[in-house]
């Protein structure tokens, strides 16, 4: 979705004004209701940014700590297997956003369609990830405290899709707090 802007008064979209103005007491009046007050989207990196009125107040949660949010939820709710499968994919998530920064960093941005169709994931498990992840940032990741307990959380994830191992809460705690310390490495 592109940036847009309509009256916040009735919703009438307005055309040509940008969603930034420099002075808004000097925006013109909605062609529908006459109101200065606007309604503006914003596209964020992962979702929409809406803000209305005149004082706005963004914050800004990335998306994989929603997941693991979401992870601790079901942590709590007693679906021990979900949540790690959530807690990794905010993984996946931070490893695929730091890749496509350093490629747009090396000016190789042209790569990032390739590499999605060559891997199936963005896994830092893979060792094709990995070795991707080291090749674009030139960080060892493998030498850091928390990635014995990642290697095994993501183990512990790919053991319950795709063979249907149950996950006990330790298990699941101990694959939340792995993908907490990577999400936070990696940010």
């Amino acid at each position: 979705m592109a940036n847009s802007v309509s009256c916040n008064n009735c919703g009438e979209p307005i055309e040509g004004e940008p969603p930034i103005a420099d002075d808004p007491a000097q925006r013109p009046p909605c062609p529908k209701c006459g109101s200065t007050s606007r309604h503006i989207n914003l596209p964020g990196a992962t979702g929409i940014m809406t803000m209305r009125g005149s004082v706005a107040t963004a914050t800004l949660i990335r998306y994989e700590e929603t997941l693991l949010t979401k992870a601790q939820e079901f942590i709590a709710a007693g679906d021990f297997s979900i949540a790690v499968v959530v807690a990794h994919t905010a993984c996946e998530i931070s490893a695929e956003r730091v890749i496509s920064q350093a490629f747009a960093a090396k000016s190789i941005e042209y790569l990032e369609d390739w590499v999605d169709d060559v891997l199936s994931s963005y896994s830092l498990s893979n060792s094709r990830v990995q070795d991707l992840y080291i090749a674009v940032t030139g960080d060892k990741i493998q030498d850091q405290s928390f990635w014995q307990g990642f290697k095994e959380a993501a183990k512990r994830r790919h053991l319950f899709v795709h063979k249907g191992k149950a996950v006990t809460k330790a298990e699941a705690d101990a694959s939340l707090k792995a993908a907490r310390d990577l999400v936070a490495y990696l940010k």
